[in-house]
């Protein structure tokens, strides 16, 4: 028998494993979200002051968030003027922390984030909280 008549046997994989990889598939691949905020005009002035000497705004973010006690402080105020959009990037559990909290104390997660960037930046004596 040359190699081409020999008989040839195709592999599959058995259903339970092909189920197993497509559950390992659903899960997401990017662990981070992008989230679009927009800042009061006192907090934007104020953060980008201080992202003249360092790093990128996400960064800034994600410190004052991991920082700030957001189930506890005192939130900043609905009414201030806001300026245009601006994009964080997050993972998603700190995203789905940040939902969790909006919703326990009735506000909007753009709410939280313009907080913990204000309370943050207080406590560094670049914003005045009154």
């Amino acid at each position: 028998m040359t190699d081409s008549q020999k008989p040839f046997v195709r592999l599959e994989k058995s259903s339970a494993t092909k189920k197993a990889r497509k559950k390992a598939v659903a899960e997401p691949k990017d662990l981070n979200i992008k989230l679009a905020i927009r800042l009061n005009e006192g907090i934007n002035d104020a953060l980008r002051t201080v992202m003249r000497y360092r790093g990128d705004l996400s960064a800034m973010a994600l410190e004052a968030l991991g920082t700030v006690d957001l189930t506890r402080v005192a939130m900043v105020s609905v009414e201030e003027k806001m300026v245009r959009d601006t994009t964080i990037t997050m993972p998603r559990t700190l995203h789905q922390k940040l939902k969790k909290i909006a919703a326990d104390r009735d506000s909007s997660m753009n709410i939280l984030v313009n907080t913990a960037l204000a309370h943050w930046l207080a406590k560094k004596g670049e914003l005045r909280i009154g």
